[in-house]
């Protein structure tokens, strides 16, 4: 049976971001993810994000924070910010944070150097995340319109960054299916091929990115896979609803 998590980034922003927790814990989820917001304070958070046992499956680092981990001479900007993440990871009980890739325009930046630049970063910060047994995530990053420039793009990316880092006990997989399917295709290949570095799922509709019950991928199927690998995490629902929140959550029944 699948298990999933709210992305409250995209999910029930009908309401306050602290209200969030109890309507995703009161509509099915187990968990939930989000950004994290260093001007709300944090005892505050963690009364929320624990609502009836309601877990925070994951943190994502602020994108203007995680641009840091790409570019030399921020390098110790990212070293100072993941520490704070790793604190507020660890106060909430979460295991993983995500720190998401970079934007940019054509000719701004050189791929390898930015692959470097983010394997010497995280590499920096890969024991204080196993002393906190906290794992740090690299995953596909989304682009807003075409003509941006985005690292890491693909799952080859991401292979190349996890096997330079050549440590799983601190860095893993989030295997977004639906950036995934834009950027590449083969969901079925790619989760076969990376099954024991995925740590963390996240589903939407393709190519609308709304519900998951509407578009080009069928995610029973796909959830099937996901059991067949022994996929053990929870699914994050990182979608743009088409209305309201609850109104659209009716494609979970079948699996819960």
């Amino acid at each position: 049976m699948a298990v999933f998590s709210a992305d409250l980034d995209k999910l029930f922003v009908e309401v306050p971001f602290l209200e969030r927790f109890k309507l995703a814990q009161e509509n099915g989820f187990d968990g939930a993810e989000f950004t994290y917001d260093e001007k709300i304070p944090l005892g505050k958070l963690g009364d929320c994000a624990s609502y009836k046992k309601l877990k925070t499956v994951l943190i994502s680092m602020p994108k203007e924070w995680s641009k840091n981990a790409f570019l030399t001479n921020k390098r110790k900007d990212f070293i100072e910010k993941i520490d704070k993440m790793i604190d507020v990871a660890d106060f909430l009980e979460c295991k993983m944070i995500y720190v998401p890739g970079i934007v940019f325009k054509d000719g701004e930046y050189d791929f390898e150097e930015l692959q470097d630049n983010f394997c010497k970063s995280l590499h920096a910060v890969a024991e204080k995340l196993k002393h906190n047994k906290i794992k740090l995530l690299v995953g596909i990053t989304e682009r807003n319109s075409i003509e941006e420039n985005v690292f890491p793009e693909n799952t080859l990316d991401l292979s190349s960054i996890l096997e330079t880092l050549d440590d799983n006990k601190a860095f893993g997989m989030l295997y977004d299916v639906a950036l995934s399917q834009m950027a590449e295709g083969n969901i079925s290949m790619a989760i076969d091929t990376y099954a024991e570095i995925i740590n963390h799922v996240r589903i939407a509709g393709v190519p609308s990115m709304n519900e998951p019950d509407y578009g080009e991928l069928n995610y029973s199927y796909i959830v099937s896979l996901l059991e067949q690998v022994s996929y053990s995490g929870k699914i994050g629902c990182s979608y743009l609803p088409r209305a309201k929140t609850i109104d659209g959550l009716k494609w979970m029944k079948r699996y819960v």
